[in-house]
């Protein structure tokens, strides 16, 4: 098993090196270094596992799967479904980079002031500072992986939205702008 781990491990940072400028991930590998756990070795976590939050109406669901909580201080791992119609507002972290994976579907991605066409397959690195957002103009669900780093912003998704199993509680939009505030993201 510690051989499975080692092998996931050097192929995201594989992966990471081949999508991140050299510096950003050279900076990423040294504050993972200096946050690694004495003896985490890190974890596996499959498509249904994750601590389900609901989001925006309710009938999003956001899954938390690698967080600082669960021991990754470097990089937090989260996915979700985005139906037809929906959008995510534009906005920027002042505190993580953040990679987006288009597992399926296709919308409209903003990106600092212009718009691109994304799909299966997709990645979209956000440096911290800029502005981003998108909108699932298809007919099919947009089902998206993303990652922050360093890792700790997954706590905006515990507070905005209504961990699975509660009585959901919807939040205004200007309850949802200051919470994002609180954990140092802005809405344009």
């Amino acid at each position: 098993m510690s051989t499975r781990r080692h092998f996931i491990g050097q192929s995201g940072a594989g992966l990471l090196s081949a999508l991140l400028p050299l510096s950003t991930f050279s900076q990423m590998q040294e504050e993972a270094s200096a946050h690694v756990e004495p003896g985490f070795e890190g974890l596996i976590v499959t498509d249904d596992e994750g601590e389900a939050v609901r989001m925006r109406d309710g009938s999003a669901i956001v899954k938390i799967k690698v967080a600082r909580s669960s021991g990754a201080a470097s990089i937090a791992a989260l996915s979700e479904v985005f139906h037809p119609g929906d959008t995510l507002p534009v906005h920027k972290h002042l505190n993580e980079d953040e990679v987006i994976f288009i597992h399926k579907g296709k919308g409209l991605f903003t990106l600092g002031e212009k718009q691109y066409p994304i799909g299966e397959g997709s990645i979209v690195f956000i440096p911290k500072g800029v502005w981003h957002g998108f909108h699932n103009n298809g007919s099919e669900p947009i089902d998206m992986r993303f990652c922050y780093s360093p890792s700790g912003f997954e706590g905006f998704f515990r507070e905005v939205g209504t961990a699975v199993g509660q009585p959901f509680v919807q939040k205004t939009m200007e309850e949802r702008r200051a919470i994002a505030k609180k954990w140092g993201m802005i809405y344009k």
